[in-house]
């Protein structure tokens, strides 16, 4: 799988901000808003801040918003407000042709990995990082990597983190993937993603480490890990163990502890406050505990 270089984004662009899953804080919205114009032109909808149960609006809504903003000729890439749940709802309604001749990057996580899957398989990078209400709390040094992220999507990246197993071989794929529970839901799916010749990305928060060997369960039989070249575990917050005092990482380790492909821990991205952002669709290169992107 291979994508192309996305439109670009310079101080100045535009971003269209977009709520295609839960409602948000406004507070925390405004504040995330009023920094990014200090940059960038912001555009949103006037409804934006339409709820409906536990969405930010109908599903007409929502999609409407998010097919406006794709199809906008001025808008430069585009952001969503926050996760929670919902963006599964929407994708059958999404313009696929639209995605691929609009080429712009959409910006968020969580909920968000289901457009991300989507981007990926039109061949359009995405970038997995902190949305709006997170951004008004960030820290400086996540706000710059954020820019950077945005207007620099093919800079090298490096992390040195934690090899789960002993696989000693260089790997290489593209970099996909997001929240293990939203890509576990696309499973079985026509938005399921592109896994040959991938690094996979994931994380999650919330789950307890029976739900997360459940779901690794489910994408195993599914055949997900046999067709990988690479696997990085980010950040997995909020999920201690039981009385049986198994953890996360013991999870992990069984899956994978002889996996025939990398597998790395400790990225630091996910429901953390130090979330660096990571530009999905670039190419990344496993060498022993190092993980390197461009």
């Amino acid at each position: 799988m291979t994508t192309r270089s996305p439109r670009p984004v310079t101080e100045g662009s535009r971003l269209a901000i977009v709520a295609p899953a839960g409602p948000f804080d406004h507070e925390a919205f405004q504040e995330g808003v009023s920094w990014l114009r200090e940059r960038y032109e912001i555009t949103h909808s006037p409804e934006i801040f339409s709820t409906e149960g536990y969405f930010a609006g109908s599903d007409q809504h929502r999609l409407g918003e998010l097919n406006a903003a794709i199809a906008d000729p001025e808008v430069d890439a585009i952001l969503c407000a926050r996760g929670g749940y919902g963006t599964t709802r929407l994708l059958p309604g999404i313009d696929l042709s639209q995605v691929a001749q609009s080429n712009k990057m959409v910006i968020g996580f969580s909920d968000i990995t289901a457009l991300h899957s989507l981007w990926a398989s039109q061949e359009v990078r995405s970038i997995h990082a902190p949305m709006v209400a997170a951004l008004s709390k960030a820290s400086d040094t996540i706000r710059q990597l954020w820019i950077n992220a945005l207007e620099d999507p093919g800079a090298t990246l490096q992390w040195d983190l934690a090899s789960l197993n002993s696989f000693s071989q260089e790997a290489e794929g593209t970099l996909i993937g997001g929240n293990l529970a939203v890509l576990t839901a696309l499973n079985g799916t026509p938005y399921a993603p592109e896994l040959e010749g991938s690094i996979l990305f994931i994380e999650d928060v919330g789950e307890r480490p029976y739900r997360i060997d459940r779901m690794l369960t489910t994408l195993k039989q599914a055949g997900w890990f046999d067709q990988l070249q690479g696997l990085v575990l980010g950040a997995f917050t909020e999920g201690e163990p039981g009385q049986d005092g198994v953890t996360t990482d013991d999870v992990f380790r069984s899956h994978f502890c002889d996996a025939n492909f990398p597998v790395l821990k400790g990225l630091p991205a996910g429901h953390i406050s130090h979330h660096e952002p990571l530009p999905l669709g670039s190419t990344g290169k496993i060498t022993g505990n190092r993980l390197k992107l461009n």
